[in-house]
């Protein structure tokens, strides 16, 4: 629908004309009234309940007519209903329960509809030059212009520049015309003048946790009248900047929020902003993904992915391609074909493991793929999913069409679904996520999962995934459920128990001491937001029979295959959740993920299959005090070792990338820090920063490098030109172990490796926190290549009850990517113990097995 034509049909709907009212007669007497109760008085603590939930209700309703909401609008029926729990469940806490911000922005988004529903032609157009699409990471020049509806902007109004969180573009200023991201404004009014300010503000386009300044123009010595327009110019180079720094992602749906301030009263409204495409650059690396179990002479797929160095599709001149298996070519890729290629009807035609090795025509680009495993009859596939995504309905970007394209297409996945912040959904979204889950599924390619993410803070309960089968559900949002028990209790109500799933994740840490055995069947223990097992085994020793599942969290649309941010929490490569299903079809995933058939791996897709006494992951079996394990893993780089874990405890690691010391030898050097809690139920720890050098005297440093290293923005190891045998490296870890190697010629065991670490400071957490964020001091280690034990060393460093180490050892980075393993377990063997697996890879991959239990 045209813009010009949704202003006309919103009137039309407002008179009650041409089609009727877009609210039902009993919502519009109640809106109605609560006008006349407006023009005499403020919301208080005693009306603010009744006035949300109008605010709410009306809101959805102008949301499904086609009408643009505040974005925090939805948040403020969260927002009382959590205040009106606290007083309910403590006594309140005297006349600021509520507080002052909170009344005056139920105020403001009331007042807001008020003009939108009787004036709906109040707010003009925007538009925005060029729309794109434009490359990641460019600097451009791009006009936003603004024509004055029916209600003119009074001398005094402002135009505050809000800014989308998750984007890693330049920010915006206006007072240096010669630095970089420069934005100015002109209008159409002669008389207009402009002054430059800040302006503060919150929740998704402001400061995300609280208030922040935001560049600002307030208009002098005139007003602007219906047609009059406005311009605001980002990148603005006619002083000497640079331009406006685009992100460096790309996007269907990049928004410049644009909030105006039209009456000079303080009260900022929304118009609807046109959206920025942005796409990837030429290519600088390839990637390959084929199916993880193939039955044997079964045609399949192998698709093959051209990215820029970014991640992003690529674009421009893409090169041809060499398809080889164990060194034999297979097939050819010609060269200026699409990003997306796919290799159809290749089959294996013996049992097996196999990777395909896809190379440019020029030798320049490589990647391996995933492995694939040929069996004769396979009773289950490995299918590969995201359970934890974001989009720009919340505080992310871009559509959730787009999530579906990338999910499928870029990422390459079997299933996905959108787990949207409920806090930020309207009902018209609801609709769009249902509409989108139905028409994107094709049973046997692909499944889209209806969900959305319960996000109460911790001390409510803490947040949970929740994801439906099938695409008719309705959700129980913490509008009406802002307390765990509400949230357990309304889907109950709601739905039968086989046709949700519950996913609570550690960031915003979900309550480990309650769950709904109907309901919470797996846990999130490893996200973009930092690695967390420690979360899965709480849920565990409290007596919850739970599973392992991994995910991203990523904020862009991009599913499935996310790197991290550039800043913390959001830092790390995002993971992936594993489900053995029989066939690729909803109710066979979605059964798997409830039966607990599903383990999770930090991003690559690592195959696992595990067996306690013959019995697959996530089963109880009756009480034996023999406990066989048997493990055979696929990795997508040299398996470092394999841990069991029982109760929580590794009782067996088996390492295998161990190396003799030789003349030419490589060393893995790990940093690793806790994130468990260890003060009654707090979120997460937060990330750990390791900045620093390390000297090796005694041999000669060939090369640095960063194989386990997997934030390209902030962490990196490299040598140093000024000082031969240096390395510096800058590492950030929050649960995991990042990793670096060093090829070293000349080496002995008087070889030895000096280490400092520079002083740092934890950052990166939820609020709000039991434990507080550390300063963590300058420390130095000297060890020499004699101090290894059977080619391993560690160094532990105690942060008060957290432990974080620094790990070398000497390894073969050609060993083999495939391992088995067999232990038998009779220590102390008692009923109910749990066990489960974990596999580390050399570059830092890393696979958690879902549990097993022996016994009642």
């Amino acid at each position: 629908m045209g813009k010009a034509t949704l202003s006309t049909s919103l009137a039309l709907l407002a008179l009650g004309c041409g089609g009727g009212d877009y609210m039902s007669a009993d919502l519009r007497s109640r809106v109605e009234q609560l006008k006349k109760e407006m023009a005499v008085s403020a919301t208080s603590e005693e009306t603010v309940s009744e006035r949300a939930q109008i605010l709410w209700d009306w809101g959805n309703a102008y949301a499904l007519s086609g009408g643009v909401l505040p974005v925090n609008l939805t948040t403020a029926k969260t927002s009382v209903a959590r205040a009106s729990r606290a007083e309910q469940t403590n006594g309140g806490t005297g006349p600021t329960a509520y507080g002052g911000s909170l009344l005056r922005s139920v105020d403001n988004y009331l007042y807001e509809l008020q003009i939108k529903d009787e004036r709906p032609d109040a707010i003009g157009e925007l538009e925005i030059a060029p729309s794109g699409p434009l490359a990641a990471g460019s600097f451009v020049t791009l006009e936003q212009t603004y024509v004055v509806g029916s209600m003119p902007m009074a001398d005094g109004g402002v135009v505050m520049l809000g800014r989308q969180l998750m984007s890693d573009q330049g920010l915006y200023q206006n007072t240096d015309s010669a630095a970089d991201h420069y934005v100015s404004i002109r209008s159409s009014g002669a008389d207009a003048t402009w002054e430059r300010i800040e302006s503060p503000l919150a929740g998704m386009h402001g400061g995300f946790r609280g208030a922040e300044p935001m560049p600002a123009f307030r208009l002098r010595g005139a007003s602007l009248g219906p047609g009059d327009s406005f311009t605001v110019i980002y990148g603005d180079r006619s002083g000497g900047s640079r331009g406006f720094g685009l992100q460096t992602f790309s996007s269907d749906q990049l928004l410049l929020p644009l909030y105006l301030d039209l009456e000079a009263n303080g009260v900022f409204l929304t118009p609807r902003w046109p959206a920025v495409t942005v796409e990837g650059n030429e290519v600088r690396a390839v990637s390959a993904i084929a199916p993880s179990v193939v039955a044997v002479g079964e045609s399949f797929v192998l698709r093959i992915r051209s990215e820029d160095g970014l991640y992003n599709r690529a674009t421009g001149s893409l090169p041809g391609y060499r398809v080889l298996l164990a060194g034999e070519e297979v097939a050819v890729v010609a060269a200026g074909g699409d990003a997306l290629t796919n290799l159809e009807n290749l089959s294996l035609e013996q049992p097996g493991v196999y990777r395909y090795e896809v190379v440019s025509e020029d030798d320049s680009l490589s990647t391996l793929s995933n492995p694939v495993w040929v069996q004769e009859n396979p009773s289950s596939r490995v299918y590969w999913g995201e359970t934890h995504g974001h989009t720009g309905m919340a505080e992310g970007q871009g559509s959730a069409g787009q999530f579906y394209v990338f999910a499928r297409y870029d990422a390459r996945l079997d299933f996905a679904g959108i787990s949207e912040h409920d806090s930020w959904l309207d009902d018209y979204e609801w609709q769009e996520m249902q509409r989108l889950a139905r028409e994107t599924t094709e049973e046997g390619e692909f499944v889209a999962f209806l969900g959305y993410e319960w996000s109460s803070p911790r001390q409510l309960g803490g947040h949970h995934n929740v994801f439906f089968r099938t695409p008719d559900k309705d959700r129980v949002g913490g509008q009406v459920a802002p307390m765990l028990q509400e949230l357990y209790r309304g889907l109950h109500q709601r739905v039968r128990p086989e046709e949700v799933l519950i996913i609570p994740h550690a960031h915003q840490a979900g309550d480990w001491t309650q769950s709904d055995p109907e309901l919470e069947r797996l846990v999130e223990i490893y996200s973009m937001h930092g690695s967390f097992e420690w979360f899965g085994n709480l849920y565990l020793q409290n007596g919850f029979e739970i599973g392992f599942i991994a995910a991203s969290d990523d904020h862009r649309s991009r599913p499935g295959y996310a790197h991290g941010l550039r800043r913390a929490p959001l830092a790390q490569w995002g993971g992936l959740a594993a489900v053995l299903a029989p066939e690729k079809t909803t109710d066979a995933i979605f059964d798997g993920l409830r039966d607990l058939s599903a383990y999770a791996t930090s991003g690559p897709r690592i195959v696992l299959d595990v067996r306690v006494n013959g019995e697959a992951m996530g089963t109880r079996q009756s009480f034996s005090e023999t406990r066989e394990i048997e493990v055979r893993a696929m990795g997508t780089s040299p398996i470092d070792h394999i841990d069991i874990v029982k109760n929580g405890e590794v009782i067996l690691s088996r390492h295998y990338l161990d190396a003799t010391l030789q003349s030419h030898t490589w060393l893995q050097i790990g940093f690793e820090s806790s994130s468990e809690v260890f003060e009654g139920r707090d979120n997460p720890r937060p990330y750990r920063v390791w900045e620093g050098f390390l000297d090796v005297k005694g041999a000669r440093v060939l090369q640095v490098l960063p194989v386990g290293l997997d934030n390209a923005y902030l962490e990196s190891a490299s040598l140093d030109s000024e000082n031969e045998g240096r390395v510096l490296f800058h590492a950030e870890t929050r649960g995991r172990r990042d990793t670096l190697l060093i090829e070293l010629e000349g080496a002995t065991a008087t070889t030895t490796v000096d280490l400092h670490l520079e002083p740092t400071q934890e950052y990166g957490f939820a609020p709000v926190m039991v434990r507080q964020p550390a300063e963590l001091p300058a420390e130095e280690l000297r060890m020499s290549l004699a101090d290894l034990e059977d080619g391993r060393f560690e160094h532990k460093m105690q942060v008060d009850l957290h432990t974080d180490r620094v790990r070398i050892q000497l390894v073969d980075p050609e060993a083999s990517m495939d391992r088995e393993l067999q232990f038998t377990d009779m220590e102390d063997p008692e009923s109910g113990d749990y066990y489960y697996v974990r596999l580390t890879q050399l570059d830092g991959g890393q696979a958690w097995s879902s549990p097993f239990w022996i016994g009642d």
